[in-house]
């Protein structure tokens, strides 16, 4: 739309520059004396001045790139502690008397009555029916097919080929390349330095004091029997044949006597702080640069040519050829087969018959009883208790700040164009008109 109203300006303005002539050239007709041929000044088809070309200066719309700064919000982390409660599970143990009930199994023994079936065998006559097979011969008659082979000639029409040549024409497609001038974009890369601040963290040195033992003994000589007395104990000679309590020596050792005292010692401890530091970083951007270049492009035109080609035609043609023909006759003819028939026959034959007889018994039967039975017993059961206790704990939080950058911007600059432009000259006279 600012390009739009940036042409429309311009020709606006070369409009008002030519209508400026004209009214000059009528004024110039109008102004000066009457023709000697007679003719009406004041007309402005009768008067016709000449023309000469003066250069003029256009104001033409152009888009230029500017830098401009513009205020955003960017988001830098920073790191903050809060106070967390947090509970540990400390186990603790106790007893705890328990009482449960055991079913013992006992075994014990009951007389039970029941019945049971005696089979008893009878032997009974029983009649039965048999089919026994037997065979018979029948004659018959059948029709039984004879086949016979005749010559017979037949008329066929057969597709004969021939090639015949053809003349056509057809489109071939030829390549043609142009140079063709384009305006394209380029991204020109350029390096910005920005200013930031980001979060440094260090170790500060902390004095404290803190309770430390320190054992402040010393070292005694203490003395200690021996268990067998030494070889030269008096006038004894060897230790096997003079061991006597009278002349047992007398043995010291070196024993260190502890005494704790408790003493407050002064130590260096380092702490985490963090501060905020400003720095330089630099930012990569890029700008728009328009370029032109001469680009190949390829035409396809089509030019007509001509060429021959080969059809391939049939035609028909009439044929005669000799045929075999099959011919089937059925003529009749006698056979012999056989039957297969049945006749029934009655026969008898001995079947054993099973009959039960119920009769009552007495048996002895074991069955378990399970005894119910108190016991106790005593356990440790551990239970957990939630001790609460609290912590530090140190979480991020994104902090807007605002800050000022440069940003590329199309605008649209009017910039002055000499043009050359027909305007009538007033300095000839109006006796040059027809």
């Amino acid at each position: 739309m600012f390009k739009f109203l940036c042409a429309l300006t311009a020709i606006t303005m070369m409009t008002s520059a030519a209508q400026a002539g004209k009214c000059r050239a009528q004024q110039c007709c109008v102004s000066a004396a009457p023709c000697q041929t007679g003719c009406n000044p004041c007309a402005t088809v009768v008067c016709k001045p000449q023309c000469k070309t003066v250069e003029r200066t256009v104001m033409v719309p152009q888009m230029v790139t500017e830098m401009r700064k513009v205020m955003c919000t960017e988001y830098h982390p920073e790191t903050r502690h809060r106070d967390v409660t947090v509970y540990d599970l400390v186990p603790e143990t106790k007893e705890v008397t328990h009482t449960y009930t055991v079913h013992i199994p006992e075994v014990r023994t009951r007389m039970e009555k029941y019945i049971a079936c005696k089979p008893v065998w009878k032997t009974s006559k029983k009649t039965y029916t048999v089919n026994v097979p037997y065979y018979e011969k029948r004659t018959g008659t059948r029709l039984v097919k004879k086949t016979t082979w005749n010559d017979v000639k037949q008329d066929y029409y057969a597709n004969v080929p021939y090639t015949e040549t053809r003349t056509g024409t057809r489109q071939v497609q030829k390549m043609v390349m142009k140079d063709v001038k384009q305006e394209y974009c380029v991204r020109v890369p350029y390096t910005e330095k920005c200013q930031g601040t980001r979060t440094v963290m260090k170790c500060v040195p902390v004095k404290s004091y803190r309770m430390v033992c320190e054992d402040q003994g010393h070292w005694e000589e203490r003395p200690i029997k021996s268990a067998c007395p030494a070889p030269a104990c008096g006038d004894c000679g060897t230790c096997d044949n003079c061991c006597q309590t009278a002349c047992a020596p007398v043995c010291t050792q070196r024993v260190w006597v502890p005494k704790i005292v408790k003493k407050k010692v002064e130590y260096t401890s380092y702490q985490r702080k963090c501060e905020q530091v400003p720095y330089t970083y630099e930012v990569q951007r890029c700008k728009l640069e328009k370029r032109t270049r001469t680009v190949k492009v390829c035409e396809t035109v089509c030019v007509p040519e001509k060429y021959t080609y080969h059809v391939q035609l049939c035609k028909r043609e009439k044929r005669t050829r000799t045929v075999k023909v099959c011919e089937v006759t059925c003529v009749p003819e006698k056979y012999t087969y056989q039957v297969k028939l049945c006749k029934q026959e009655t026969r008898t034959c001995d079947v054993k018959v099973c009959s039960y007889v119920k009769e009552e018994k007495t048996r002895k039967v074991n069955y378990t009883v399970c005894v119910p039975q108190q016991k106790t017993c005593t356990r440790k059961v551990t239970v957990c208790k939630r001790v609460p206790k609290v912590v530090k704990q140190a979480y991020t939080v994104c902090v807007p700040k605002t800050v000022e950058k440069e940003v590329p911007v199309q605008v649209c600059r009017h910039v002055a164009k000499k043009v050359l432009v027909q305007v009538p000259d007033c300095d000839v006279d109006c006796a040059t008109c027809n």
